[in-house]
């Protein structure tokens, strides 16, 4: 007779996959799609805890940042940082490739044992996570709460998670740095926009216009946006005949 059950089981993960990578498409929270991963995680795993860290080279490099965390029972707290040296989460950094730990207790002093001797775990499968380079830029950890040796199957799917994390992370990323050039090129127009008014006004040179903005956003200590956005305002709305020295143009009332 067919396995009918290990059919469902497989349109279960395919559907749940599926699902995470039309909403990565469509999701503009990456909070949120971090949390529907790890959901993802404790739903198709037999795992209570799921557990995502993420390196900072910048800041920390030694130092994984706690980024999501979901358990099943919801009732264990977790630290914010793990620490990498003796860890088996450097391990899986190191060697690209996941890491299963059936019996944490068993094991040497890690930064992974103490997380599980604190919180009654006992194993442990630990994934890197890869972004938008070769090199792994986190780890995903799943626990189990028994000894469990986790199957193949599970393997992939737990790495299966871990690249949507990684593709989650990236894509944020890339919504950010879309952000920036949006803000940096409405800038650069506004910027462009008061120097015209500068050159007109004062028979100033554009350098001397650029010049004479940056030396206000320094004196002002605000941005050069927001000195372009005072010189623009006070040539469409009339409030002087000249172009202020001052910002404090948009707390005036306009000129009758």
């Amino acid at each position: 007779m067919p396995n009918h059950a290990g059919k469902d089981v497989y349109h279960r993960i395919l559907e749940t996959l599926n699902s995470l990578s039309q909403s990565l498409i469509t999701n503009g929270s990456p909070d949120g799609m971090l949390g529907a991963i790890l959901s993802a995680g404790t739903s198709l795993l037999p795992v209570v805890v799921c557990s995502l860290w993420r390196s900072d080279d910048s800041q920390a490099p030694d130092v994984l940042r706690l980024e999501a965390v979901r358990e099943a029972d919801g009732r264990r707290s977790f630290p914010r940082t793990l620490k990498l040296p003796g860890s088996i989460s450097r391990c899986a950094l190191k060697a690209r490739r996941f890491q299963m730990v059936l019996d944490l207790s068993a094991e040497p002093a890690s930064a992974e044992k103490t997380i599980a001797s604190q919180r009654g775990l006992i194993s442990l499968l630990c994934v890197p996570v890869t972004g938008d380079g070769p090199d792994p830029v986190g780890v995903l950890n799943y626990f189990t709460d028994n000894g469990y040796s986790f199957s193949d199957m599970d393997i992939q799917v737990a790495e299966a998670l871990a690249r949507q994390a990684g593709i989650a992370w990236h894509m944020a990323a890339l919504r950010g740095d879309a952000r920036r050039l949006r803000e940096e090129l409405k800038t650069r127009k506004q910027v462009d926009r008061a120097k015209e008014i500068l050159m007109d006004r004062r028979d100033m040179t554009a350098e001397d216009a650029y010049r004479w903005i940056q030396k206000r956003s320094m004196d002002s200590r605000r941005s050069m946006r927001d000195v372009a956005d005072t010189i623009i305002l006070s040539e469409v709305s009339g409030h002087y005949t000249s172009i202020p020295h001052a910002l404090d143009l948009l707390t005036k009332p306009p000129r009758k």
